[in-house]
């Protein structure tokens, strides 16, 4: 499955070859996981290669890979799909720098959302960010999706502990 975002910018299904590239460098860099909790530990390509072949093989998830011109740029999740509850964990990730501050991850992750909604019949889609993670906290508000909680000082980050900002978004919210 391919969508097309616009003239440059296509989604696609993430495909082992992706891991040819430079995929499994981006968690090890330091700017591009500043705040997450990758880039911890050094993992080498078998690593990535093991824990994607067995993410790829669940049935609950949705692994998208986002390119531009045909290049692999990042990858954007739905994760923790639950058929019962009808939710899914949202996370994204654009690891070519060259990328950032291009409105990329806002036009990806409306198709995400669309597709999560429409195609999946979820209900309602959440994603938990790092206080300090501006970016991350203003594409969540961009996207319509309303502030939940916070867990106090669930991340450590930069030598000291922070909290974790929680955002969720329903269905019905997303398609008004």
């Amino acid at each position: 499955m391919i969508y097309r975002i616009d003239k440059n910018l296509t989604v696609r299904e993430f495909e082992t070859k992706d891991l040819k590239i430079k995929y499994f460098t981006w968690f090890q860099d330091q700017v591009v996981t500043r705040y997450s909790s990758h880039g911890k530990f050094t993992k080498g390509k078998k690593y990535y290669q093991n824990y994607l072949e067995n993410f790829l093989m669940n049935k609950d998830r949705v692994l998208w890979a986002i390119c531009f011109d045909n290049k692999h740029i990042g990858n954007i999740t739905l994760g923790n799909i639950s058929a019962i509850n009808r939710t899914a964990e949202f996370s994204i990730i654009i690891g070519d720098k060259n990328f950032w501050k291009k409105n990329i991850s806002h036009l990806v992750s409306l198709k995400l959302f669309e597709h999560a909604f429409l195609k999946l019949n979820l209900n309602r889609i959440y994603c938990g960010m790092s206080s300090n993670n501006i970016g991350m906290i203003n594409l969540a508000k961009k996207l319509k999706m309303k502030k939940e909680g916070i867990k106090r000082k669930a991340l450590f980050l930069d030598n000291k502990y922070v909290d974790i900002v929680e955002f969720g978004i329903l269905k019905k919210e997303f398609l008004s």
